[in-house]
Protein backbone atom coordinates (compact mmCIF):
# COMPACT_ATOMS: atom_id res chain seq x y z
CA UNK A 1 0.00 0.00 0.00
CA UNK A 2 1.96 3.35 -1.51
CA UNK A 3 -0.54 5.79 0.80
CA UNK A 4 -2.16 4.40 4.10
CA UNK A 5 -3.69 8.33 4.58
CA UNK A 6 -5.63 10.15 2.52
CA UNK A 7 -6.92 13.08 3.24
CA UNK A 8 -10.26 15.09 1.79
CA UNK A 9 -10.95 18.72 0.74
CA UNK A 10 -14.78 19.14 0.62
CA UNK A 11 -16.47 21.54 -1.69
CA UNK A 12 -15.46 20.50 -5.47
CA UNK A 13 -13.96 17.58 -4.17
CA UNK A 14 -16.12 15.60 -1.98
CA UNK A 15 -19.53 17.44 -2.43
CA UNK A 16 -20.90 19.20 -6.07
CA UNK A 17 -21.29 22.45 -4.06
CA UNK A 18 -20.14 24.98 -7.05
CA UNK A 19 -23.60 25.55 -8.02
CA UNK A 20 -25.38 26.57 -4.56
CA UNK A 21 -22.26 28.60 -3.68
CA UNK A 22 -22.40 30.56 -6.73
CA UNK A 23 -25.95 31.42 -6.05
CA UNK A 24 -25.11 32.44 -2.63
CA UNK A 25 -22.67 34.34 -3.33
CA UNK A 26 -24.68 36.64 -6.03
CA UNK A 27 -27.43 37.17 -2.94
CA UNK A 28 -24.77 38.06 -0.69
CA UNK A 29 -23.36 40.45 -3.56
CA UNK A 30 -26.72 42.07 -3.97
CA UNK A 31 -26.83 42.91 -0.34
CA UNK A 32 -23.49 43.74 0.46
CA UNK A 33 -22.46 45.69 -2.80
CA UNK A 34 -20.04 43.08 -4.13
CA UNK A 35 -19.08 42.65 -7.71
CA UNK A 36 -21.25 40.08 -9.21
CA UNK A 37 -20.49 38.27 -11.83
CA UNK A 38 -22.51 36.23 -14.71
CA UNK A 39 -22.55 32.45 -15.19
CA UNK A 40 -20.11 32.73 -18.02
CA UNK A 41 -17.49 34.45 -16.41
CA UNK A 42 -17.99 31.78 -13.42
CA UNK A 43 -16.60 29.51 -16.37
CA UNK A 44 -13.45 31.69 -16.43
CA UNK A 45 -12.71 32.44 -12.97
CA UNK A 46 -12.07 28.05 -12.76
CA UNK A 47 -8.67 29.09 -14.37
CA UNK A 48 -7.28 31.09 -11.46
CA UNK A 49 -6.49 30.42 -7.94
CA UNK A 50 -9.02 31.37 -5.18
CA UNK A 51 -6.96 34.24 -4.18
CA UNK A 52 -6.42 35.47 -8.01
CA UNK A 53 -10.65 35.17 -7.64
CA UNK A 54 -11.01 37.24 -4.69
CA UNK A 55 -8.97 40.12 -6.35
CA UNK A 56 -10.82 39.99 -9.11
CA UNK A 57 -13.99 40.31 -7.70
CA UNK A 58 -12.62 42.71 -5.41
CA UNK A 59 -13.18 41.55 -1.93
CA UNK A 60 -11.15 43.36 0.29
CA UNK A 61 -9.50 41.21 2.97
CA UNK A 62 -11.50 42.36 5.89
CA UNK A 63 -14.67 41.36 4.24
CA UNK A 64 -13.76 38.03 3.54
CA UNK A 65 -14.14 36.30 7.22
CA UNK A 66 -18.10 37.82 7.59
CA UNK A 67 -18.21 36.67 3.95
CA UNK A 68 -17.68 33.48 4.25
CA UNK A 69 -19.31 33.16 7.65
CA UNK A 70 -22.63 34.18 5.97
CA UNK A 71 -21.51 31.54 3.25
CA UNK A 72 -21.49 29.21 5.22
CA UNK A 73 -24.69 29.50 7.22
CA UNK A 74 -26.49 29.93 4.20
CA UNK A 75 -25.26 26.50 2.92
CA UNK A 76 -25.99 24.81 6.26
CA UNK A 77 -29.39 25.43 5.68
CA UNK A 78 -29.25 23.71 1.95
CA UNK A 79 -26.39 21.40 2.44
CA UNK A 80 -29.69 18.28 2.21
CA UNK A 81 -29.56 19.21 -1.25
CA UNK A 82 -25.90 18.35 -2.08
CA UNK A 83 -24.82 15.61 -4.00
CA UNK A 84 -21.76 14.10 -3.92
CA UNK A 85 -19.55 15.22 -7.34
CA UNK A 86 -19.22 12.33 -8.33
CA UNK A 87 -21.03 9.01 -8.51
CA UNK A 88 -18.68 6.03 -7.49
CA UNK A 89 -17.04 8.41 -4.98
CA UNK A 90 -18.97 6.54 -1.44
CA UNK A 91 -17.67 2.82 -3.23
CA UNK A 92 -14.49 4.47 -3.08
CA UNK A 93 -14.49 5.50 0.52
CA UNK A 94 -15.86 2.41 1.50
CA UNK A 95 -13.30 0.00 -0.23
CA UNK A 96 -10.49 2.16 1.60
CA UNK A 97 -12.05 1.97 4.67
CA UNK A 98 -11.79 -1.73 4.25
CA UNK A 99 -8.23 -1.89 3.05
CA UNK A 100 -7.84 -0.10 6.41
CA UNK A 101 -6.76 3.56 4.91
CA UNK A 102 -7.62 6.43 7.02
CA UNK A 103 -9.64 9.06 5.57
CA UNK A 104 -10.23 12.36 6.65
CA UNK A 105 -11.32 16.01 5.01
CA UNK A 106 -9.85 19.04 5.70
CA UNK A 107 -11.39 22.03 4.35
CA UNK A 108 -12.09 25.73 4.92
CA UNK A 109 -15.96 24.64 4.89
CA UNK A 110 -17.39 24.78 8.44
CA UNK A 111 -17.37 21.33 10.40
CA UNK A 112 -21.37 21.96 10.89
CA UNK A 113 -21.79 21.61 7.12
CA UNK A 114 -19.68 18.52 6.48
CA UNK A 115 -21.04 16.57 9.50
CA UNK A 116 -24.65 16.92 8.00
CA UNK A 117 -23.22 16.43 4.52
CA UNK A 118 -21.75 12.93 5.17
CA UNK A 119 -24.61 12.27 7.84
CA UNK A 120 -27.10 12.73 4.73
CA UNK A 121 -24.67 10.67 2.53
CA UNK A 122 -24.02 7.40 4.96
CA UNK A 123 -20.77 8.28 4.65
CA UNK A 124 -19.36 7.39 8.21
CA UNK A 125 -15.94 6.30 7.58
CA UNK A 126 -13.72 9.61 8.24
CA UNK A 127 -11.39 9.52 11.06
CA UNK A 128 -11.73 13.01 11.48
CA UNK A 129 -12.98 16.26 10.04
CA UNK A 130 -11.30 19.58 10.46
CA UNK A 131 -11.62 23.38 9.23
CA UNK A 132 -8.58 25.13 8.12
CA UNK A 133 -9.58 28.73 7.28
CA UNK A 134 -9.05 29.48 3.97
CA UNK A 135 -5.14 29.97 4.23
CA UNK A 136 -4.23 27.90 7.02
CA UNK A 137 -4.45 23.96 5.61
CA UNK A 138 -0.42 23.60 5.45
CA UNK A 139 -0.32 24.10 9.49
CA UNK A 140 -3.87 22.40 10.04
CA UNK A 141 -2.53 19.58 8.29
CA UNK A 142 0.60 19.00 10.08
CA UNK A 143 -0.98 19.10 13.62
CA UNK A 144 -3.13 16.10 12.34
CA UNK A 145 -0.16 14.26 11.47
CA UNK A 146 1.69 15.12 14.46
CA UNK A 147 -1.55 13.76 16.65
CA UNK A 148 -2.13 10.47 14.82
CA UNK A 149 1.51 9.74 14.16
CA UNK A 150 1.31 9.79 10.42
CA UNK A 151 4.17 9.09 8.18
CA UNK A 152 4.25 11.86 5.20
CA UNK A 153 5.35 9.39 2.56
CA UNK A 154 2.64 7.66 3.03
CA UNK A 155 -0.27 10.39 3.02
CA UNK A 156 -2.18 11.43 -0.13
CA UNK A 157 -4.35 14.81 -0.42
CA UNK A 158 -7.12 15.32 -2.69
CA UNK A 159 -8.21 18.50 -3.66
CA UNK A 160 -9.66 20.28 -6.65
CA UNK A 161 -7.93 23.65 -6.24
CA UNK A 162 -4.83 25.00 -7.37
CA UNK A 163 -3.96 26.60 -3.66
CA UNK A 164 -4.69 22.53 -2.35
CA UNK A 165 -1.29 21.92 -4.93
CA UNK A 166 1.24 24.64 -3.45
CA UNK A 167 -0.44 24.07 0.08
CA UNK A 168 0.73 20.57 0.09
CA UNK A 169 3.35 21.18 -2.43
CA UNK A 170 5.11 23.16 0.86
CA UNK A 171 4.80 21.03 3.07
CA UNK A 172 5.86 17.26 1.27
CA UNK A 173 2.38 15.94 0.95
CA UNK A 174 1.45 14.15 -2.25
CA UNK A 175 -1.42 16.07 -4.02
CA UNK A 176 -3.95 14.03 -6.55
CA UNK A 177 -5.72 16.91 -8.09
CA UNK A 178 -9.69 15.88 -9.14
CA UNK A 179 -10.83 17.87 -12.86
CA UNK A 180 -14.07 17.94 -11.69
CA UNK A 181 -13.93 20.69 -9.19
CA UNK A 182 -13.40 24.45 -8.94
CA UNK A 183 -10.44 24.89 -10.88
CA UNK A 184 -10.38 23.51 -14.30
CA UNK A 185 -7.89 20.54 -15.41
CA UNK A 186 -5.21 22.59 -17.15
CA UNK A 187 -5.00 25.36 -14.29
CA UNK A 188 -4.43 21.99 -11.91
CA UNK A 189 -1.71 20.61 -14.69
CA UNK A 190 0.01 24.22 -14.59
CA UNK A 191 0.04 23.47 -10.74
CA UNK A 192 2.14 20.66 -10.71
CA UNK A 193 0.30 17.73 -8.49
CA UNK A 194 1.48 14.92 -8.43
CA UNK A 195 -1.87 13.44 -9.58
CA UNK A 196 -4.64 14.33 -11.49
CA UNK A 197 -7.14 12.81 -11.95
CA UNK A 198 -10.73 12.15 -13.38
CA UNK A 199 -12.62 9.65 -12.05
CA UNK A 200 -12.61 8.97 -8.19
CA UNK A 201 -11.90 5.24 -8.36
CA UNK A 202 -8.10 6.22 -9.83
CA UNK A 203 -7.56 7.04 -6.40
CA UNK A 204 -7.62 3.42 -5.40
CA UNK A 205 -4.77 2.78 -8.20
CA UNK A 206 -3.01 5.40 -6.63
CA UNK A 207 -2.99 4.24 -2.98
CA UNK A 208 -2.68 0.65 -4.14
CA UNK A 209 0.78 2.22 -5.97
CA UNK A 210 -0.62 1.60 -9.63
CA UNK A 211 -1.34 5.22 -10.76
CA UNK A 212 0.57 7.06 -13.00
CA UNK A 213 0.88 10.93 -12.25
CA UNK A 214 -1.68 11.65 -14.97
CA UNK A 215 -4.89 9.52 -16.63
Amino acid sequence: MKYKYVVFDFDGTLADTEDMVFTIYLDLADKFKFKKVSKDELYKLKKLSAFEVIDHLDIKKWDLPGLMRRGRKVLHGMIENIDLCKEGMKDVLCEMEDNNIMVGVLTSNSKKNVFKFISNHDLDMFTFIENAGLRGKEKKLLKIIAKYGMNKDEILYVGDEIRDVKAMDHIGIDVAAVDWGYNDRESLEASGPDYLISEPEKLLEICYGQGDENE
